[in-house]
């Protein structure tokens, strides 16, 4: 990622800049939505051996739901065809 952001501020115009840097943005949420749910279900599983099952399984559908509703989500509000 450091490459890339050293790529996109070596961009001569600031259009192309702020443009080839939304994207990124977009990309590096997209890979926070899909592993956030990943690390947070792994804590409760290493640590959380003394919690209700039903927090077991509240992180596991969070795991699978949220990244498949964010990814659309936040790649729709990047392209100006969906808006």
């Amino acid at each position: 990622y450091l490459l890339i952001l050293k790529a996109v501020l070596g961009l001569p115009s600031w259009k192309e800049r702020l443009k080839v840097f939304s994207t990124c943005v977009a990309h590096i949420c997209v890979v926070l939505a899909f592993y956030v749910p990943l690390i947070g279900l792994s804590v409760v599983h290493r640590f959380g051996k003394d919690l209700a099952p039903v927090v077991h399984i509240t992180m596991g559908h969070v795991y699978i739901l949220v990244p498949a509703v964010l990814n659309p989500i936040i790649y729709g509000v990047r392209t100006k065809q969906i808006q």
